[in-house]
């Protein structure tokens, strides 16, 4: 049986579904935000240290493929926090696919990256990595902003942006430092922020 809802019904269940949107955010989600924003700090700071102490610096580089078991373990976080969420809402399954494009969008950068760095050998592109990783992850904590009408993730998104433009102006082993400052300003301090909340709150 088709319902009819006039404007005022429409916009209330509109910021009803928001609400509960916010609400799962603070149930769990925001584990996995803490998590990824714990282990690519961790990664940026000993890619860091690498670059310093390693005889040959490029060797460094590889402490990213611990990635790939993180991610591993990522998936088990994230589904252990969706089972807190007592209900999935339509804006829930939008702002997991922002951050499903955000992972599509950064592969391929990287493919591009890569491929135009062998092909035209101007490895001088590899300085572009972290940068834009760093915007990517301000264009997800944008939409996020936009998705839960939440100023503190345009406070984030902003920052995460700024974080990419100074990366600009330093050298590729201080762009890890910024990495590692973005992902601990923009998702693990926020992260344990929204779970105070939710403890405060009962939520």
């Amino acid at each position: 049986m088709e319902t009819n809802f006039n404007h005022e019904q429409s916009l209330a269940l509109i910021s009803e579904m928001i609400q509960r949107a916010r609400n799962n955010v603070k149930r769990g989600s925001t584990y996995s935000m803490i998590y990824w924003g714990y282990v690519t700090a961790a990664l940026a700071i000993a890619n860091y240290v690498l670059m310093h102490t390693l005889a040959d610096a490029n060797k460094s580089f590889f402490i990213w493929f611990l990635m790939i078991p993180a991610a591993v373990i990522g998936v088990w976080v994230e589904r252990r926090a969706n089972r807190s969420n007592l209900v999935k809402t339509h804006i829930d399954k939008i702002a997991a696919t922002v951050w499903t494009g955000f992972l599509i969008s950064y592969g391929v950068a990287m493919v591009v990256i890569h491929v135009i760095a062998g092909y035209y050998e101007v490895y001088q592109l590899f300085t572009l990595i972290t940068p834009v990783i760093v915007i990517l992850i301000g264009m997800g904590q944008f939409i996020s902003a936009c998705i839960y009408r939440s100023k503190l993730w345009y406070a984030i998104a902003a920052l995460s942006w700024t974080g990419a433009i100074a990366c600009a102006f330093v050298s590729v082993d201080i762009q890890f430092l910024i990495l590692a400052v973005t992902m601990i300003l923009g998702f693990v301090i926020p992260g344990h922020v929204l779970n105070h909340q939710a403890r405060q709150n009962h939520v």
